[in-house]
């Protein structure tokens, strides 16, 4: 049977980046079972930005700490459920990275990192926002998000969070990039378990690849839905394409994308002059 060492993991990524599909397949791999895991049926403690859970664990209400408040509790939090874990945690986050809320004691984190020219298309689709509005949210520093479930987290713009994530030293770190996910799901698995520390053999991972293929996780939305789509969405689990942009973004779209995170768009494989190199 698959396995992985106990201990809290961030599976962190800017929104729309493959973290789903990356906590998809680690349920089918750690299920170990002869049918497809039921996308509705993920485990909920995978998320601790939930209020209830924060109100529960730290017995006060969210909204009645100040913001500086709620970042000293949220370390708090968070190193308190890393020293208690007693099984592999592996925590989703879209939360840029920040030892002062996130703490420091998780054993590491699997960043997953998607072209934001096909990010931005993904967003405006998941938010119901024209694409200028999500590039604007994009390139803000500031950008936060929030529900009446969940507290709210600062994300930032997108190089930002790249960095953030990639470039810290607080905690060892695996990036994926998306487009990798997508050619071999396989072969980018097989590393995730390998960096953390985990064990499964190639038919297993294989079947996990198979379970979580983006037709099953259609058909399974069609038949049942997907408790974390939104209310104008039509379905959370679009195309995944990769270079959507090129026949999406105008130039003035991809012109804004680029001025803001080019640097760190050429140093994951991300710019118009690495495309025409081929």
């Amino acid at each position: 049977m698959a396995s992985l060492p106990p201990g809290l993991v961030w599976l962190a990524s800017y929104p729309k980046s493959g973290n789903t599909w990356m906590r998809v397949l680690l349920a089918n791999l750690l299920a170990n079972g002869d049918r497809p895991q039921n996308i509705n049926a993920l485990p909920e403690e995978e998320h601790l930005i939930s209020r209830w859970r924060f109100a529960d664990e730290t017995l006060i209400e969210p909204d009645l700490l100040s913001q500086k408040e709620m970042a000293s509790l949220r370390r708090a939090q968070a190193d308190y459920v890393a020293a208690t874990v007693t099984k592999a945690f592996v925590c989703k986050t879209h939360e840029r990275f920040g030892e002062e809320v996130l703490g420091r004691s998780a054993r590491c984190a699997i960043y997953l990192v998607r072209d934001p020219r096909d990010t931005a298309i993904s967003m405006s689709h998941h938010m119901g926002v024209s694409l200028d509005e999500t590039i604007t949210r994009m390139t803000d520093p500031a950008a936060h998000t929030g529900t009446p479930l969940q507290i709210r987290t600062r994300i930032g713009d997108w190089a930002g969070h790249v960095g953030a994530w990639t470039d810290q030293d607080v905690l060892p770190v695996l990036t994926v990039r998306y487009e990798d996910l997508r050619t071999d799901t396989a072969a980018s698995l097989s590393r995730v378990v390998a960096f953390l520390g985990g064990e499964a053999t190639e038919a297993q991972i294989q079947r996990a690849v198979g379970y979580s293929g983006l037709e099953e996780l259609q058909r399974q939305e069609e038949a049942r839905g997907f408790r974390e789509r939104l209310a104008h969405q039509k379905r959370f689990f679009r195309s995944g394409l990769v270079g959507e942009w090129r026949d999406v973004l105008t130039e003035s779209q991809l012109s804004v994308v680029e001025q803001h995170g080019l640097k760190v768009m050429k140093r994951w494989g991300y710019s118009r002059a690495l495309d025409d190199q081929g």
